[in-house]
């Protein structure tokens, strides 16, 4: 299982994430926050509130109690590396 050890905002709704096994990337998480029908996802859509982003138990966490699974973001840094 994927560990998010340190995250950090880049702007726009982009993130540096970075996982216990060294491997790391940037993240843009807008698609998947508009694309999410779910009002907690988003919320985040919110700058106040996606710049509460904090890593907690191994994750990404924000103020409203939503979180990503590691795995999903682990994934979502693969594709990136693929598509560069």
């Amino acid at each position: 299982m994927a560990r998010v050890i340190h995250a950090e905002l880049r702007g726009g709704y982009c993130v540096y994430v970075e996982f216990k096994d060294g491997k790391n990337g940037v993240i843009d998480l807008k698609s998947e926050l508009e694309d999410d029908h779910r009002q907690i996802v988003r919320d985040l859509l919110d700058k106040e509130m996606f710049n509460t982003m904090r890593v907690d138990l191994g994750t990404l966490r924000w103020a409203n109690e939503m979180d990503f699974c590691p795995d999903y973001l682990y994934n979502l840094v693969n594709a990136k590396k693929k598509v560069a």
